[in-house]
């Protein structure tokens, strides 16, 4: 393939002002479309704090100047976000040409009533709308409504299963595990849990996001549980899926609970190996703060075993780190 472009120095330069910096920025992308002016390039400028407005259009004032009939922005696109308390946008940009002004309504119960319409109109195929069910339940589970959200988790495994769907039939028992977790019914839990375990491994190719949040919340549950020895496998088994997925936090987080586990079942000499795993592993990431985490739980459990040189030398680490 041919290889695009290089980005012109100019734009590079932090010597130059921002807004010819964002204008050749964005002119630059027409350069990366396939077909030459065969499409619009849509840019997105939507900070989610502004800590001056009248800065910010000014520099949004900057970027777009342009002059008809043959402007510099032809074939692009903007959508910028506007502090609802302070129209500084707008009083600089005034009526401009082509510029449009849209307060859509994005508060939570508005997004509901929208999902909610599609769901229930039968003029839109069955697959589509199954397919917002997800999201409703998530909704619903965040919002504390487990009732509807269980419901929609079942509604969806009784679409799904029959179909052979295994992902989202793995998706919906965990989701309703989830549930029966949340509200307190530990044994509809692990069942739910237990049952999504076996959908979510089918195949060469089994969906790993998915296969790995069912094991985090099999070993959680164990955990709460104090079953301490079926935590450890679950945990073990995520920290090898979240390898597989490339999920550095989620592997880092398995590893501290399978130390855990180890340490209650009175196995300290490998839940140190854990910990000290997770420490190497976290420092070649550089990660910081998992590594300050494994780091913890080995002094911990080198002053608890009176080994007094082992925990004095973490400590010296810990120290270390503290300064980087």
């Amino acid at each position: 393939m041919r290889p695009w472009p290089l980005i012109r120095p100019e734009i590079l330069s932090e010597d130059e002002p921002p807004a010819p910096r964002l204008r050749g920025l964005t002119a630059f992308s027409r350069e990366l479309l396939p077909v030459p002016n065969g499409g619009n390039n849509v840019w997105i400028f939507y900070p989610l704090e502004v800590s001056d407005n009248f800065a910010f259009a000014t520099l949004i004032k900057e970027l777009l100047a342009h002059e008809s009939p043959f402007p510099w922005c032809h074939h692009l696109r903007f959508i910028i976000r506007e502090d609802p308390t302070d129209h500084a946008i707008q009083c600089l940009i005034g009526k401009t040409a082509r510029i449009q002004v849209y307060k859509p309504d994005l508060s939570m119960a508005a997004i509901n009533r929208s999902l909610e319409s599609e769901i229930a109109d039968e003029g839109v195929p069955l697959a589509e709308r199954m397919a917002l069910l997800p999201v409703m339940a998530g909704n619903d589970y965040s919002q504390g409504r487990y009732p509807e959200a269980l419901r929609k988790y079942e509604l969806l495994l009784r679409y799904h299963a029959p179909m052979n769907n295994h992902t989202m039939a793995a998706f919906a028992l965990n989701g309703m595990g989830e549930v029966y977790d949340r509200t307190g019914d530990l044994a509809r839990a692990n069942q739910s849990f237990e049952a999504a375990l076996i959908p979510a491994s089918v195949g060469e190719h089994p969906p790993l996001p998915v296969f790995l949040n069912v094991l985090t919340n099999l070993g959680n549950l164990c955990q709460q549980q104090a079953r301490w020895q079926d935590g450890e496998a679950y945990y073990d088994m995520a920290q090898q899926i979240a390898t597989a997925a490339r999920n550095s936090s989620s592997k880092m987080k398995a590893i501290e609970n399978r130390g855990i586990c180890q340490q209650k079942q009175g196995k300290g000499s490998e839940a140190a190996q854990s910990w000290n795993d997770g420490a190497v592993i976290a420092a070649q990431l550089q990660d910081v703060r998992s590594c300050q985490m494994f780091l913890q739980h080995l002094e911990g459990h080198y002053r608890e075993t009176a080994q007094t040189e082992k925990a004095r030398q973490v400590h010296e680490q810990l120290i270390e780190l503290a300064k980087s």
